[in-house]
């Protein structure tokens, strides 16, 4: 909404599918008379030869050209119409021949081939109530319905298409009659239950032709329903028929316009090259190229776009699609920077054009030159404006190139440049289109406070176009606000506002003026701004910003709810919004602050996936949190793989779990960080202590468990600490340190887990110093006072371990015996 273009062009797109134009399909009518001794096989089977009719290559709209040009904008898209199928008597039949019949239906289906179809209708109506099962049924139906159609009695024939169809769901009468029903459905533009005839009969029918036929008008009923990817795989069955194919053409524009209108734009430029080649007419050809064209230039293909336009321009028969293309070619040439391919045209090609076209094409020509630095030539081109086209550039404005030429090349010196003009000239018209030279010069050069005041003093310049002064207003304003003037600029697009109230750029301006509010943090003015866009303008491009800005704007009031609201609006309006990952973050940010952990972390989780670079950290540390809440501790455990700065309780809390599945390796990585840092909680010390114990670290366990004991003062979580020191200086070989730790630990906690865990550490130091009486005694202790599944089948092996070593054999089998009368499913039990 910044810089708004003087010029508009528009190249008129061609036949995006076959439903846009009408499509001519002749209908079924008897083929000759047959004899009875057609019967029951008759020759007379109906046949399909469509010859639909292709569209005409559309001209391009009206072109001209700026000193520089503006770009093409992008085409509308081209809206499907299904024209009803008109009888045709010269029509090809598609019904199937009949098997043996009965009297009635051999009296009937004489008259049927003598085209008598008023007494043929009683007859197939006496044999179908007589005959409810006889062979031949199913033909009867479809001739009774032929016989309805050929007599005008349109009703009748619908019904008893629909008879047939509801009694026979397969064969060839079935295909014919699914074709007729589909026929009269799609002139009804019921294309649902259309698509779903024509598709019984392209896969029921014997006939190639036939089942392409049918083929091709599901395609169409499936395209005018908008279900898309059920049309490209019917329009692609159609290219893909061998033979004679009179659908090609239109299949393949079909396919080529859904596939724009999808956003496959690489997919479609190249269906519309394929059909360039292979049309039949010349005209879709034509159109092909055009479309070709305009999608490779929206693809950035200067080059590509360019060849087509050329292409376009041979193959076209209408001189003002042949013009037009030519000049959207050297447009586009101008725009990607081939003046030479221009001007090597020279100005013999403006006889190639109607007279209406060759001002535009000397006005490109001329710019050309300019760009190449040939200004001698360029002035020979202006000269020759003034002289054919009065009306279109004056004797005065010829003076006025070399302007035009420093404007063309950006050329810094321009506003000093206009400063001096403005002195020589006295004609006011060519002093208010160097002032707008100068305006935009300072406005490319970043000079947004100079550029308001040109801007400013052009708004109401009576010689300039409206168009021209609607777009110095709205220069002015934005120039004010991008200058550090806020309030100017509101100011400014209030007035802007209140003198174009309709224009296409007022939106925008109510846009520009809602940021401004913002940025002075007015932000009830900047909601009312972003709102009023939201409802006056609901179609335009602004409304995604607006909604944006909205919800950013009642966030920063910490009105969390509306904010919610908005982005949920922006997300729905505008799925593909590059704020989407914002949005998320947000949505994901509020229901996070709500406490609705489980709503939180699939925004979050979409916003980082959406923009890692912006959103990876932020999103990852609250879904964290949110697993955190919810207890959820594999999915916590997985996010803190990715995360750095894990917060203590959750670190402990994953570690604690890490620890409870016997995964020592994964708690200690979650705790040395903290570890690291020196932290103060305790409880990150001790169960680093404990992971370093489960991995034989003795050293580090050692190391902290002392660091827990510096840090608590209960006895219970002392005596853990001290339990930990002692097996830490066991593994150490440090039985001295060991046995205080253990008397320590015994003395804080006289009875329990904890006391179990350092009489056991006690009873592996007697053993270490074999003192094999005291150690048996100690682990004979442990299994008196404990009943632990894990510690006491331990104790009383080592206990049994114990007596061995004093020769005590009874005491050690009695130790033994006990381990399997108390604790049967003991793993210890193995090989007792």
């Amino acid at each position: 909404g910044m810089k708004k273009p003087l010029l508009v062009v528009f190249i008129s797109s061609a036949v995006a599918t076959c439903l846009a134009q009408d499509i001519e399909v002749r209908r079924a009518l008897p083929v000759g008379t047959p004899s009875m001794d057609d019967y029951p096989n008759p020759a007379w089977i109906n046949r399909v030869v469509p010859e639909p009719e292709v569209r005409r290559a559309l001209p391009v709209g009206n072109i001209t050209v700026n000193p520089t040009p503006e770009p093409t904008p992008t085409a509308p898209e081209t809206k499907p119409v299904v024209t009803p199928i008109v009888d045709d008597p010269s029509n090809i039949r598609i019904a199937p021949s009949s098997p043996a019949n009965p009297s009635a239906l051999d009296r009937a289906n004489n008259f049927y081939s003598r085209k008598m179809y008023d007494v043929a209708i009683p007859e197939y109506e006496k044999f179908l109530v007589s005959s409810t099962d006889a062979t031949g049924r199913d033909g009867a139906l479809f001739r009774l319905a032929e016989s309805h159609r050929m007599a005008g009695n349109a009703a009748a024939a619908r019904a008893g298409y629909e008879k047939l169809l509801m009694e026979f769901k397969s064969g060839e009468f079935a295909a014919s009659g699914a074709y007729r029903l589909g026929e009269i459905l799609l002139a009804e533009k019921r294309f649902e239950p259309a698509a779903i005839q024509f598709d019984l009969a392209s896969r029921e029918a014997r006939e190639a032709e036939v089942r392409l036929s049918a083929a091709y008008f599901a395609a169409c009923s499936l395209d005018a329903q908008k279900k898309d990817e059920m049309a490209e795989e019917r329009y692609r069955a159609v290219l893909a028929a061998s033979g004679k194919n009179p659908y090609y053409d239109n299949a393949a524009m079909a396919l080529a316009g859904i596939q724009g209108r999808n956003g496959k734009k690489q997919a479609a430029l190249e269906s519309y090259e394929e059909l360039i080649f292979k049309a039949t007419a010349p005209d879709v050809a034509c159109s092909a190229a055009l479309q070709a064209a305009f999608l490779a230039r929206e693809l950035g293909l200067s080059d590509k776009a360019i060849r087509h336009y050329d292409k376009a321009a041979s193959l076209s028969q209408d001189a003002k699609t042949k013009s037009d293309a030519m000049l959207a070619a050297l447009r586009l040439r101008y725009e990607s920077g081939d003046f030479s391919g221009i001007t090597s045209k020279g100005e013999g090609i403006a006889g190639q054009l109607p007279l209406e076209s060759r001002a535009e094409f000397l006005t490109i020509l001329g710019a050309a030159f300019r760009k190449t630095g040939k200004e001698a030539e360029a002035r020979k081109v202006y000269d020759r404006l003034v002289k054919e086209f009065p009306e279109t550039a004056t004797s005065a404005e010829t003076l006025y190139q070399r302007l035009l030429t420093l404007s063309a090349t950006k050329d810094k010196s321009l506003p000093a440049e206009v400063d001096a003009f403005l002195k020589k000239s006295n004609e006011p018209r060519q002093n208010a289109f160097a002032l707008l030279l100068k305006a935009e010069s300072l406005f490319e050069q970043g000079n947004y406070a100079d550029a308001a005041r040109v801007y400013g003093s052009l708004g109401q310049n009576e010689f300039l176009n409206k168009e021209q002064r609607v777009a110095s207003l709205y220069k002015n304003a934005w120039c004010l606000a991008a200058s550090g003037d806020p309030a100017g600029a509101i100011a400014a697009y209030a007035v802007f506002l209140d003198k174009f109230p309709n224009d296409e750029l007022s939106s925008t301006a109510v846009l520009q003026r809602g940021l401004a509010n913002q940025k002075i943090q007015k932000f009830e003015e900047a909601i009312r701004d972003f709102e009023l866009i939201i409802s006056k303008y609901p179609y335009s491009k602004e409304v995604e910003l607006a909604l944006l800005q909205k919800a950013l704007t009642c966030g920063q009031q910490k009105n969390y709810a509306v904010m919610t609201q908005a982005f949920q609006e922006l997300l729905q309006k505008f799925p593909n919004t590059a704020a989407a990952a914002q949005a998320y973050f947000w949505l994901g940010w509020a229901a996070f602050e709500n406490k609705d952990y489980s709503q939180a972390v699939p925004y979050l989780d979409k916003a980082r996936v959406l923009d890692a670079k912006n959103y990876q950290e932020r999103s990852t540390l609250r879904i964290l949190l949110a697993h955190y809440q919810l207890q959820n501790r594999a999915e916590a455990l997985r996010e803190s793989q990715t995360y750095k700065q894990i917060p203590v309780d959750v670190a402990i809390w994953l570690a604690q779990g890490c620890m409870d599945d016997k995964k020592p390796a994964q708690a200690e990585k979650l705790l040395l960080p903290l570890a690291s840092g020196n932290s103060t909680e305790s409880m990150a010390w001790i169960l680093l202590s404990e992971s370093q114990l489960a991995l034989e670290k003795f050293k580090e366990a050692k190391a902290s468990g002392e660091k827990f004991i510096s840090l608590t003062d209960e006895a219970p979580m002392r005596s853990r600490g001290f339990v930990a020191k002692a097996k830490a200086s066991l593994g150490l070989k440090q039985n001295a340190e060991a046995r205080h730790s253990a008397e320590q630990a015994m003395q804080l906690q006289p009875e329990g887990q904890l006391n179990a865990e350092a009489r056991m550490v006690l009873g592996e130091v007697f053993f270490s110093e074999a003192d094999y009486d005291s150690s048996a005694r100690a682990f004979m202790t442990v299994a008196v006072l404990t009943d632990d599944p894990v510690l006491t089948p331990k104790a009383l092996k080592r206990a049994s371990e114990s007596y061995r070593r004093i020769q005590k054999d009874a005491e050690a089998d009695k130790a033994l015996k006990e381990i399997r009368d108390r604790f049967p499913s003991s793993g210890l039990n193995a090989g007792l």
